[in-house]
This record gives structure tokens, sequence and C-alpha cells, in this order.
């Protein structure tokens, strides 16, 4: 098709016009980018990617900007942080193209065909998800023993498996979505902090009748913060799932969010889990925090923060 436009002396018609999204904060992204520019590329395709620093320290944006250099990049930095939600609005309004793909920061791409079978996916109005993998072997530092183990049992899912139950296992940090879409529903900017945002949009895009196709295409994330630091996230995720539920009407977060139908088939058994959870907190962070981190300990730990919470 180029060749034939260049005969003819027209200019060049594009197919597929896509605009990569990433949101940054406090992370190098370099390696990630130039490889996603290099996809990009090499698909004779209009794209461009948009680097927007959410005000990470100035390491970060002495590293990052230098990004500018490559062809279609553009780099935009805030000077205040706005948080997750409103920075992924802001980015889908900055976009030039129909097509938008979001993807965390502290991310890697796991082969050389990442965009393009996204490229294959641009047709008509679509909400796509690639997923998340980690990497096959644990951290040396136990301190992320935590979120790499949590992260690999319970994050980490086939396409086929997310396919099931398509909206609930949405996720923000890979995903291609039309801008006519998104213009239709926004991430809700009062999340501000780590979690649920996706549960949210997810839910929304189920409301007006929206499949999500879910697909084999995943990015690893690397961004592995200590247990400590996923410890307290969690806290600020049950506290938006508060939130969630006390402003919107969604009976199916009961049905299918597991913490949620937990909790509300003990209802005569939340004094009691309460109690045990003030008493024994302290034990499970250790284990959490310790090499071998048992995962129904967590799962209960969030019980107790939901019981606390009474949501």
């Amino acid at each position: 098709m180029f060749f034939f436009y260049k005969i003819l002396n027209l200019p060049h018609i594009y197919l597929f016009m896509i605009s990569i999204l990433i949101p940054i904060y406090n992370f190098d992204v370099r390696n990630y980018v130039q490889e996603l520019y290099l996809q990009a590329f090499s698909l004779n395709i209009a794209y461009e990617i948009l680097l927007v620093d959410d005000a990470s320290d100035k390491k970060y944006q002495l590293q990052n900007k230098n990004l500018i250099s490559f062809s279609g990049v553009q780099y935009i930095q805030l000077q205040t942080n706005i948080g997750r939600s409103k920075i992924r609005n802001y980015l889908a309004k900055k976009a030039k193209y129909n097509y938008l793909l979001f993807t965390d920061c502290d991310s890697e791409v796991p082969d050389k065909f990442f965009v393009k079978k996204y490229i294959e996916q641009c047709k008509n109005e679509t909400v796509v998800c690639g997923g998340t993998i980690y990497k096959y072997k644990k951290p040396e530092n136990q301190e992320q023993f935590l979120r790499w183990y949590y992260g690999t049992h319970r994050e980490s899912t086939s396409y086929i498996e997310r396919n099931k139950y398509p909206n609930r296992s949405f996720m923000t940090g890979n995903f291609l979505i039309s801008k006519s879409i998104l213009n239709k529903i926004r991430f809700d900017e009062k999340i501000t902090r780590y979690g649920h945002e996706d549960t949210l949009f997810g839910y929304e895009l189920k409301k007006l009748g929206i499949k999500i196709n879910h697909i084999n295409n995943p990015l690893i994330h690397i961004g592995i913060e200590t247990s400590e630091i996923f410890i307290e996230k969690t806290k600020i995720s049950v506290e938006n799932l508060k939130y969630i539920t006390e402003k919107y009407n969604y009976p199916d977060l009961y049905k299918d969010i597991k913490l949620l139908k937990v909790y509300k088939k003990i209802s005569f058994l939340r004094p009691l889990v309460k109690i045990v959870f003030i008493i024994s907190k302290k034990l499970i962070e250790r284990n959490l925090k310790s090499k071998k981190p048992k995962l129904f300990l967590f799962d209960f730990y969030k019980l107790g923060l939901i019981s606390r919470n009474k949501v």
C-alpha cells in the first residue's frame, strides 16, 4: 500500500492510527518506551506515544524527558500530582487518535508483537485487555516477595479465564479502548489513590452493555513494591471499595468481588472477625513480610480491614 502511494506521488494514508498513553510516576520508562517506539515505527502506522509525568521525583523527570528525541513521542510534565483516574482522563483528552492504548509505566514488553496484536484489534468500537504477567524468578529482595507472590497467583490469569468474567477481570494497566467509548465513561476522579478504579470502570462498561474482549497480550509487571508498601496500598484499596459501594448502585459487586461476597455471607460473624483481626493484625503482617507469606492470611487481613471499615 505504501509503495502504491509513493509511485503515484500521493500522500500516504494510514490504515491504522493509535495513541499509546502512559501515565508516569517515579519510574524510569526509557527502555520500555524505546521498545514500544520501535514496534510502532516498524508497523508503518500512524502513532503517538504520549507520556504524562504525575509530579515524579526530579531524577525520574530528568531521565524520562529525553524520550522526546524519538519521533512521535510527547512528554508532558505535571507540577502537582493529580492521581490515577484524573491522569488517565487527561491522557485521553490529549490523544490525537481514536484508538487508545493505556499501559502502566512499571511494565516490560515480553515480545516483539505487543503493539501489532493490539493493532489487529483496532476495529469499530472496542475494549480489549491484554493481561498481566510476572517474571518466573522470584525477586532476590525478600521485601518484594509478597507483591510478586500475590501477582503471580492472583493477578496473572489466562485470557481464557478472564473472558469467563470479562468485566470483573478488567485492569487498567494494559488495555485498548476506542476514544468514542471513553468519551461516554470517564474514570472517577475522586479515586486519586491506589485500588479499584479498574473495578469501577469495568462495571460502568457493563452498565452500558459494552463487552470487554480479553486477549493473550500481557505486559510484565516489573514495578514490584515492598511488602510494607503493598500492605499500605491494600488498606487504601479497601477504602476505595467502600467508596464505590456507597456511591454506586452495583448489586453485582457483592457477587463478583470475592472479598465482598465473603463479607456479605458472614454478617453474623463480623464482630468476631473484627476482634480476631485486631488481635492478630501484627502477627499476620509479620507473616506477609516474611519469605513464605500465606495468601489465606492476606485474604483474612483484607476481610478484617473491610469489617473495620463497615462496607
